[in-house]
């Protein structure tokens, strides 16, 4: 097959892999802890990507933590970011206020709504929901698995269009001036061999196009009827 410059085959994008992301960041800071600024006077706050910084553990109120874990489904490993955190300032988490708040916290985690929305938006899920409210999550966590890994196929699928339209453009050109243009800058004029490659290649890629159009219109109407 003849080649010229921009001129390749089109032999697809790999698919998506597994999902990315995961339930919560590593790094978000709380809004609902109370701060104890006469107590925190000339304390260095922790470094890095602590859990709580020193201000939040002086002020603490387990259960709250408990609630704010449970609720953005943190696993119930998350104290251990917070007994390393708050060591430095030598508070001591209290296990049992935060466990009861992480139970009251999963409770609005743990829904058919909430699933739906760790699926859609890709993040992995880590079995934190008890027995009796975890077959309503991955009901709804599995339709969002799904409708997330429609909209990344429609974005292949739109990228694999895109370049080969961008390819199909190319070739216009050239056929149009004549001539093609090396890496150098030198103009090659274009024979008849040539000429009927590219209009070979075109045909392809027009079949090629209609069957990408075609699969990104069922793609869509898949995501629409979700």
């Amino acid at each position: 097959m003849l080649r010229y410059p921009g001129f390749e085959e089109r032999t697809g994008s790999p698919r998506p892999g597994g999902l990315g992301g995961s339930v919560g960041g590593a790094c978000g800071r709380r809004g609902v802890l109370y701060v104890l600024p006469v107590l925190l006077a000339g304390l260095v706050s922790l470094s890095g990507c602590a859990s709580l910084s020193a201000e939040e553990c002086l002020a603490a109120d387990w259960y709250t933590i408990g609630v704010e874990d449970g609720s953005r489904g943190q696993p119930v490993s998350r104290i251990g970011a917070h007994r390393k955190a708050c060591a430095e300032v030598g508070v001591q988490p209290d296990m049992a206020r935060y466990d009861a708040g992480r139970a009251f916290g999963l409770q609005s985690f743990c829904t058919r709504e909430r699933g739906y929305a760790e699926g859609e938006n890709g993040r992995s899920y880590s079995g934190v929901c008890p027995p009796h409210l975890e077959p309503i999550f991955m009901q709804g966590y599995l339709a969002g698995q799904d409708r997330f890994r429609t909209k990344q196929e429609i974005r292949r699928v739109e990228r694999e269009l895109a370049a080969l339209q961008e390819e199909v453009a190319e070739i216009r050109t050239y056929l149009d001036q004549g001539y093609t243009v090396d890496e150098k800058g030198n103009k090659h004029n274009l024979n008849k061999y040539e000429r009927d490659a590219m209009y070979e290649r075109l045909l392809a890629l027009g079949k090629e196009e209609g069957r990408l159009e075609g699969e990104l219109s069922t793609l869509r109407n898949v995501l629409a009827g979700a």
